[in-house]
Formats: structure tokens, C-alpha cells, sequence
């Protein structure tokens, strides 16, 4: 039994307008930044092995925050994300649920599904596939579910990975790690953010990768985090802002096509496992890099994160009575990784 720890996600929002600048502040005494501050990024929580930590939300412009959230068995910790921007508010999105639950690798009948082609012939699935070679309950360690909405219940009404907890942690076993799991594209996109070269076997006191970088810029790669520049990040494409994320070793993917669903986000992966750099097309199903603990993060996992309508807009793939969406199920699976 692994006890769950507590996990903390620094989310700093700035504004560029004409010179360099940051506000910070808690959740609960936002400050903001006048004449020019900026605000720009989040950090990520921690949990032990398979326990999950949890990713940094977005803020309306101006405020700045921080949560502490308890992390349950997950996988690991999650990574976190947090934005710089023009000053213009912003506010996550949450338009994805799912189902959960065994049965035959059928269609889902409230998900995506995949629908017979001609000739009944199956046509190519709709909906997001699952984006790491193991089984829940089987090789899979366990599951730590989204909390998007931040009412401390997953999708089932049971417990997510924590209160807040903003993507699903997929767990895997230290052998598992070191044999090497596949992490795959959920859906065709275009790689959008792609960072390697981090320490992937954190917590390690020892070992700077695993530290809290202190603060967050554009460009930077410091401790747990890594930073986009500045760039066309805002929403869905607008300019002014970067994004920082705790998973170390990162990749994001746009997607176009898929119901519900801008981009998805692989973190904590194995150091130099990464097989794909920004601006490569990728395939459904496709080996893009291998699960490890990079970043913050306290054992091997995957944290796999959905944004829903724009940059860091976060959806829950995962439908239910007790999720942001009743329905459908943004997997294109009943369950997932039955397809």
C-alpha cells in the first residue's frame, strides 16, 4: 500500500504588455499586475509510486495562485501548466467525460465510438485511444482520475487522484519502467511542444531535475519544469503567451478532428526516449517516447492530460454523473484501452 502525499501546483499568471514582469500570489489572496506585469506558469504536485500530483489550472489575467491538493493512488505526480498573456481573462474549459468500465473491446455506445465503414469494415475511431502500453488491473499499477471542475469527485462520483486534479495518472511498476512501456500519439495531431533531457527517476534530493525551479520564464528549463517561449499560446492560437509544465520530459499534441478535444499532453517520460520533435505529424497509436518519473513526480507514470477547446482549457475525458460532462466520453473506447 503506497500512502498518499500531499501535492502542491504554483500556477503564476503575467501579462506582457511592454516590458518583462510577473505577479504572484495564493489562490485564496490573488494579487494582480498593473502597468505591465506578466503572469505565466504552474507547477505540479507529487505522490508516491502510483500515487498522483496534479497540474497547474489557468487563471483569469491578473491572479495568481496556488493549491494544495492530496494525491491518491495514481501513478506518480503530475505535471502542471501555467500561461503568460496579452492581459485578456481566461477561463479552463471542461467539455469531456467518460466512461469507465470493463466489458468487450466494443464501440462505446456514450463515447466516440468506432463506426463500420463500407462493407462493414471498421472506419477509424473517433475519440481519443489510450496512450500507454498497459492494462488497468493488469499491467497497468492503477488509475488516478481527473477532478477538473474541483468538487473532490471523479467522473464515478468515487475519488479522483486529488481535489483539482487536472489529467489521469496511469501508474506503472518500476520493472515495467526500466523494460520500457510505450507512450502513444491518443489521436492523429501535430506535435505542438516537445522537451527530453531531464533526470527521469525523480524524487532523488540529490538530483537538481527533481527541485522546485523557483520561478517560472519563457524559455527556461530549470528543476522540475520546462517553459515554452512566448508565443502564439493564448487560447486557441492568439499571441503573448508561454507555458511552463513540472512533467520534466513533455510532449504536447494538437489535434484537429477529434470532438471535444485541442490538444493532449504526455508527461513525466523517460530521458532521451522522446521520438518526436515539434512540428512532426503523428498517427494514432503511434510510439512517441516511454513512461518514466521525470519532472515532479514521485514514480513511474504516465499523466496524460486533455485540453478540450484551446491551450491549457482542460476537458475530462472521462464521462459520468459526477464529471464537468455527463456525456459522451471523449475515448473513443468502452473502456479505453479495449480498443
Amino acid at each position: 500500500m503506497h500512502t498518499p502525499h500531499r501535492a502542491l501546483a504554483w500556477l503564476i499568471f503575467a501579462s506582457f504588455v511592454g516590458g518583462a514582469g510577473a505577479c504572484a500570489g495564493r489562490k485564496d489572496a490573488p494579487s494582480s499586475s498593473t502597468g505591465g506585469a506578466g503572469a505565466a506558469s504552474g507547477g505540479g504536485g507529487g505522490s508516491g509510486p502510483p500515487s498522483g500530483g496534479k497540474a497547474g489550472a489557468t487563471s483569469v489575467a491578473g491572479t495568481a495562485g496556488t493549491d494544495t491538493s492530496g494525491a491518491s493512488n495514481g501513478g506518480g505526480a503530475e505535471p502542471t501548466g501555467g500561461r503568460a498573456s496579452a492581459g485578456q481573462p481566461s477561463s479552463g474549459a471542461s467539455n469531456g467525460a467518460t466512461t469507465n468500465g470493463g466489458g468487450a473491446p466494443t464501440p462505446s455506445d456514450g463515447g466516440a465510438g468506432a463506426l463500420a465503414g463500407a462493407g462493414g469494415a471498421p472506419a477509424s475511431p473517433v475519440g481519443l485511444s489510450w496512450p500507454v502500453d498497459c492494462i488497468p488491473n493488469e499491467t497497468c499499477v492503477n488509475l488516478g482520475y481527473p477532478d477538473t471542475d474541483g468538487d473532490g469527485r471523479a467522473h464515478d462520483c468515487g475519488e479522483p487522484g486529488y481535489q483539482g486534479h487536472e489529467g489521469t495518472d496511469i501508474g506503472i511498476t518500476f520493472e515495467a519502467r526500466d523494460r520500457g512501456t510505450a507512450v502513444r500519439a491518443a489521436a492523429d495531431g501535430v506535435v505542438q511542444f516537445a522537451f527530453d533531457g531531464k533526470y527521469d527517476q525523480c524524487p532523488n534530493v540529490n538530483e537538481p531535475d527533481c527541485q522546485d525551479p523557483g520561478g517560472f520564464e519563457a524559455g527556461a528549463t530549470k528543476g522540475t519544469t520546462v517553459c515554452t517561449p512566448v508565443g502564439d499560446f493564448c487560447g486557441t492560437g492568439q499571441p503573448g503567451c508561454f507555458w511552463c509544465f513540472a512533467g520534466g520530459n513533455v510532449i504536447v499534441i494538437r489535434h484537429q478532428g477529434v470532438p471535444g478535444v485541442f490538444a493532449t499532453r504526455y508527461d513525466h517520460l523517460k530521458k532521451s526516449s522522446l521520438l518526436v520533435k515539434p512540428g512532426d505529424s503523428v498517427k494514432r497509436g503511434q510510439k512517441i517516447a516511454e513512461a518514466a518519473s521525470a519532472g515532479n513526480s514521485t514514480g513511474p507514470h504516465l499523466h496524460f492530460e486533455v485540453w478540450g477547446t484551446g491551450f491549457y482549457e482542460l476537458a475530462d475525458p472521462w464521462a459520468g454523473p459526477c464529471g464537468p460532462n455527463e456525456g459522451p466520453s471523449l475515448w473513443a473506447y468502452d473502456p479505453p484501452w479495449s480498443g
